[in-house]
């Protein structure tokens, strides 16, 4: 066995390891968090914050049952292999992509649900994913040779930049979105200081959310260039589970906060309107 083989036999058993492990704390997360989350699902009504936390709550099952099929399996075709690989990449988008909307949701709240700001953050996003569409497009052509067990092991210069550009539109956007919820809240809630609480809340989630996200995407884009394309696939597949897992416990604890905040235990509460004139104010932060 030469060295490139016996390296390539250790990334493949480290791997497997590491996403069996990746794929047990999913499935503990899951199991410990079963009741808040379907007290929370009964709970809420239907609107584009409940389904967006649906995607993030479930879709990385299907994602993390796909990279184990690729893993495990003892041998399967070319075709098969780039075709899990390609619906893995569609899933694990998707669900980032309803994590990202879930704050987005939040921004629009935070700016008291203003129809310029909405209409602007749609164009906004749009511009967004028009030029992330595009690298995906460009990057299945561009990977090397894919194997079952072991997914694709190599891909060439073209696609190492692909990815490198599409994590950082991934930073820059979600940068954008932190930087109009600390405007909005620095101009109109009194900043660091405001009393409301729900507001405070809103901040540091973001501002969580915000830093795991951009260790993540600055860990991929240095795996990309100096690491084989295993390490980097194996931080990307992290930051999918570690996010989600991080979107839906905010998004739960958020709404178990604004119960108790507003006395309204045990009532279908929307969190439709935004009034936050004073402290003690009756505060509901949109459909999120």
């Amino acid at each position: 066995m030469s060295v490139l083989q016996g390296s390539q036999a250790d990334v493949l058993l480290w791997s497997k390891y590491y996403y069996v492990a990746l794929t047990s704390l999913w499935t503990y997360d899951c199991i410990i968090c079963m009741p808040d989350s379907v007290a929370f699902i009964l709970d809420s009504r239907c609107g584009l914050g409940t389904v967006f936390y649906l995607s993030c709550s479930y879709l990385p099952s299907v994602f993390m049952l796909l990279n184990m099929l690729l893993t495990l399996l003892p041998h399967g075709s070319y075709t098969l292999c780039r075709f899990i690989y390609i619906i893995n990449i569609c899933v694990g988008f998707l669900s980032m992509f309803s994590a990202e909307c879930i704050f987005i949701l939040r921004t629009f709240a935070v700016w008291e649900r203003e129809r310029r700001f909405a209409v602007f953050k749609i164009i906004n996003v749009t511009a967004y994913l028009i030029p992330i569409f595009v690298c995906f497009a460009e990057f299945i052509p561009s990977v090397g040779e894919c194997s079952i067990p072991g997914g694709i092991g190599y891909v060439d210069t073209k696609a190492r930049s692909i990815v490198i550009a599409v994590y950082s539109l991934l930073v820059i956007g979600e940068l954008e979105t932190l930087v109009f919820v600390l405007y909005r809240t620095f101009r109109s809630h009194g900043g660091w200081k405001t009393k409301n609480r729900l507001i405070r809340g809103l901040v540091h989630h973001n501002l969580l959310y915000f830093s795991c996200s951009f260790a993540f995407s600055l860990g991929i884009i240095l795996a990309t260039t100096f690491f084989p394309f295993p390490v980097m696939h194996m931080i990307a597949e992290t930051q999918v589970i570690v996010l989600s897992l991080l979107v839906t416990r905010m998004h739960r604890d958020f709404r178990r906060s604004d119960r108790v905040y507003c006395g309204n235990d045990g009532t279908d509460f929307s969190l439709s309107t935004f009034m936050a004139v004073t402290p003690d104010a009756h505060v509901s932060i949109g459909p999120v």
